[in-house]
């Protein structure tokens, strides 16, 4: 299922870079969500962004959160595919978690829990894909349009976002006393 908000990339402007694409991927980092339908939205995303670039690919990044699982993994497998280049941005704490960390070209770690990295991570992308995600992609999110809260059209041009399938449990909702 597609998300409404900035979903098409439809007619939109090429990216203003004086560099090449930055492209940010957040979402999902556990396995318990529809793979497949994400890795078609996200290929479908990266194809609309790249489209846009009118230089060499091999000189686009693909900017996630390190791990070798969920969508930062289908992130990099689609930017190995598109001969693109792959740049891990995370805290420490990915370099212990069970799936290990995906052999990205650059490595980055800012602070040692996850969400350290946010500010850093969305201070280096130039566009931002959203796929599924839980509390810390949503907050990636909105530092990204924070960032560029002054700028509508920029901000429309460079945020994708869309739903997957969860399979997980849900969190549950504290009670209040």
């Amino acid at each position: 299922m597609t998300s409404a908000n900035h979903s098409d990339p439809g007619d939109r402007p090429d990216l203003d870079t004086r560099h090449p694409p930055r492209i940010g991927v957040v979402g999902f980092s556990s396995p318990h969500f529809d793979q497949d339908q994400a890795r078609v939205e996200l290929r479908r995303l990266l194809r609309a962004l790249l489209e846009r670039w009118p230089g060499p690919l091999a000189d686009v990044e693909v900017v996630s959160g390190l791990t070798n699982q969920g969508v930062p993994k289908i992130a990099y497998e689609l930017a190995r595919e598109l001969g693109l280049r792959t740049v891990g941005i995370s805290a420490r704490q990915a370099l212990r978690v069970r799936a290990g960390v995906f052999p990205v070209d650059r490595r980055w770690l800012v602070g040692d829990r996850f969400g350290d990295e946010s500010q850093d991570f969305i201070a280096y992308v130039d566009a931002l894909i959203r796929v599924g995600g839980g509390e810390q992609s949503r907050a990636e999110v909105e530092l990204f349009r924070r960032r560029f809260a002054d700028t509508p059209a920029a901000l429309d041009a460079r945020l994708l976002e869309v739903e997957v399938t969860w399979f997980g449990r849900a969190r549950a909702i504290p009670r209040r006393r």
